[in-house]
Formats: C-alpha cells, structure tokens, sequence
C-alpha cells in the first residue's frame, strides 16, 4: 500500500515539476520587460525583488499551511495562483501592474516551495526509502530545469511572433498542473494538533532553527549567499550577452542551455562527489561561484560568459544537497516549514543584493557589476564560515562530552 502511493506520489510529482516550469517567458523575460514595458535593468530586478518579498512574506506561513492542512492543497492552490499572475502579466502596462503582478506569482511560488520536497520526502520515508531522497529531488530538480530548457528554445520564437504569446501558452499548462496536484496522496506522517496557531508555530521553527539547531541556521545563510546569487546570473547572463553584441534571438538557446546544464547536474548530482555534502559542499560551490564572477567581471569577453554559465552547475548539483542536508537535520512536524524558511532566507538576500547589481551594472557596466557581486558575497560568505565552524566545533565538544560522562555513569 505505502509503495504503491510512494510510486504515485513520484509520478505526479514529476508531472507536475515540468508543467509549474513550462516556462516560456524565462528566456525573453528582460526584452519583454525593457522593451514590452520601458523598464531599466534595474527596474527589473526591483520588480524581481517584489516577487521575492512576496515570498519572503508567505513563503513560511505557506509552509506552515501546507504542513497542517496538506502538502497537495498548497500545491494545487500554488499553481493555480502562480497561473493568475502571469496572466496579470500579459495585462500589465507599466512598472506599477508589473510590480502587482510580480506579487502574485511569488505567492504561488511560495505555496509550492516548501511543500513539494516535504512530500517527496516524506511519500519516501513511509515506505523507509528516505535515503533516495537526494537521488529523487535531484531528478525532480533536473526536470524544472529541463522544462525550462525546452520551453526556453520556444519561446524565444514565440516572442518574436507576439511578445505575449509567451505568457498566454504557459499558462494552460500551469492550470494543469494545478489539477493534477489533486490527485496526490498525503502519506503518513506525524501530525500536530491543529489547535496550533500560526504565529506560534512559525516562532517555534524559527526558535528551533537559531536555538540549538545552528547547523540549520547555517545551511539556510549559505543557500540565502548561494542560490541568491544563481538566480541573479541567470538575469546578468542575459545582459551579459547584450553587452558581448549577442541578437536577442539567441536569448532562448543560451537560457535553454543554462537550464539543460543545470538539469544535468541535477540528475547526476548525486554522482559528482557523493561524500562531499552539507556545509562543505556549500562551501566548495561558494568558492566556486566567487571565481566565475571575477573572471567573467573582469573583461568582458565568450569566455567570461562561458564561465558565467557555472552557475547552473552550481545551482543543480548544490540545491538538492542544501535539501537535503536539512532534511535529515529537520523534524517532521515542522519540515515543510524549516524548507520554506530556507527558501525565504534566499529571496531575502535577493533583494538587497540585486539592488546593489542593478545599480552598479546601470552605471558602470555588467563587469563592474558582477567584481561587486563578488565582493560582496564573500565578505559574508566568510563571515558565515567561521561562524558556522565555530558553533560546528562548539557542538562537536559538547557531544563529546556528554558520551564520556554516559560513559562514566555507566561503568
């Protein structure tokens, strides 16, 4: 009975991956938004920081309810609310309908974030196979990626038929989506009265994660460094390329081919350095995104973009062991929520950080924009280093001094 809902759970979970990132706007998101809409770059990424503050807003009490009222609820509501959005979308005018539409579809992202790997992951453990979760997430992460790859080769063509047509081809397929996240079934699992409330219950994961549980507390700052910075490449890529004299029409198969790499590290992840997990995975692809943005800062040339393509790799073999790694460390009354925390600790650095960007690269050019992303995060990435070592040592101590004091009692 479990196995047969675990290998359900799995398939829809998969549909439902690739149509949510059917994405055929992904690739022509900035023309459509400088040329459809009259913004800056900065102004994108300001509309781009709504979306994250939509999420940093919901994305916990989302996860909350999806662990109290069904991780297929949040699911099925997040896609049909991520699918009203993008259609305000097409209808946006200027900045302000932008800014509103940004909103809505961060909201519906946020219904989604915490409560698909929490299903995975728990649809897993009942039938006691929690250990394939990083294999499982890692192939449902390489298939975003790969929808977002081949709706990318779309549309770029579809926006040079009708710059909406983007936006009106995805969203049927969203609302599929949506109607296909009904069909999950909730595996079992512990569940928390539900006289709970949610500002308690979000002050108690919160408690739980600062308060005893720094390793946690640790992973979420270096996913919020990490994966802020991923998603800030895929939009300097594009400006990046613009700067190199590259036709905008080529916008689809370098975004395609970003989302296929990413992809691809995804589903192998698991294979590239299987013992290398936790923080000092975190730590090697940290060290890895710092030297692509200075090479590719530094002069702008194909290598340099090239280079800058790292970040997929980085994004797809890093995303699923963050995940994982918490996971393991998180109980499950609260995981969704602990996930969702992760994911708005990463919006959260978004913002400030593509404000800094957008402003240097509208002034000075995308080189001297990605040497102050550099910089920048790694003045707090090492920051977060030693505090992270100095509390991993402090616990390690503290361990090793309650199994000799058990030791002694018990001889």
């Amino acid at each position: 009975m479990h196995d047969n809902i675990c290998r359900k759970n799995i398939t829809i979970l998969s549909l439902f991956t690739i149509g949510i990132n059917t994405l055929f706007l992904l690739p022509v998101i900035l023309p459509y938004y400088q040329e459809h809409l009259g913004l800056s770059f900065h102004d994108f990424l300001i509309v781009e920081s709504v979306f994250c503050a939509a999420i940093i807003i919901l994305d916990v009490p989302t996860g909350w309810f999806a662990d109290r009222f069904g991780r297929k609820r949040a699911l099925a509501l997040g896609a049909f609310t991520f699918a009203s959005g993008i259609g305000l979308l097409s209808l946006a005018t200027g900045f302000g309908s932008a800014l509103i539409a940004e909103f809505i579809i961060g909201s519906g992202t946020a219904l989604m974030n915490g409560a698909g790997p929490a299903l995975l992951y728990e649809s897993l453990a009942c039938n006691g196979r929690a250990h394939e979760f990083r294999k499982r997430e890692g192939f449902r992460f390489a298939l975003q990626l790969y929808a977002c790859a081949a709706a990318s080769i779309i549309g770029g063509y579809l926006y040079e038929i009708n710059p909406l047509l983007p936006l009106w081809s995805q969203i049927p397929i969203i609302v599929g989506a949506g109607v296909l996240a009904l069909f999950l079934s909730e595996p079992e699992r512990h569940r928390p009265s539900t006289k709970a409330h949610l500002l308690r219950d979000i002050t108690e994961t919160v408690r739980y994660i600062v308060h005893g549980h720094k390793e946690i507390a640790g992973l979420i700052v270096l996913m919020m460094l990490i994966f802020a910075t991923t998603k800030i490449c895929l939009w300097s890529i594009q400006a990046y390329a613009k700067e190199l004299g590259l036709d905008e029409s080529w916008n689809g198969w370098l975004v395609s081919g970003l989302m296929l790499l990413g992809g691809l590290s995804g589903h192998f992840g698991h294979k590239v350095f299987p013992s290398l997990h936790g923080r000092h995975a975190l730590y090697v692809l940290g060290s890895l995104l710092v030297s692509a943005l200075v090479f590719a800062g530094l002069g702008l040339s194909w290598a340099g973009l090239l280079i800058l393509c790292t970040e997929a790799f980085v994004f797809g073999v890093g995303f699923p062991r963050a995940q994982e790694a918490i996971n393991n460390l998180a109980e499950s009354r609260m995981r969704a929520t602990i996930l969702s925390c992760a994911t708005l600790a990463t919006s959260l650095g978004f913002i400030p950080l593509s404000q800094v960007i957008g402003f240097v690269t509208d002034h000075s050019g995308i080189g001297n924009g990605l040497l102050a992303h550099a910089a920048l995060i790694s003045g707090f990435g090492v920051l977060s280093f030693l505090v992270i070592e100095r509390y991993h040592r402090r616990n390690k101590q503290d361990y090793e001094a309650e199994a000799a004091i058990s030791t002694t009692t018990g001889t």
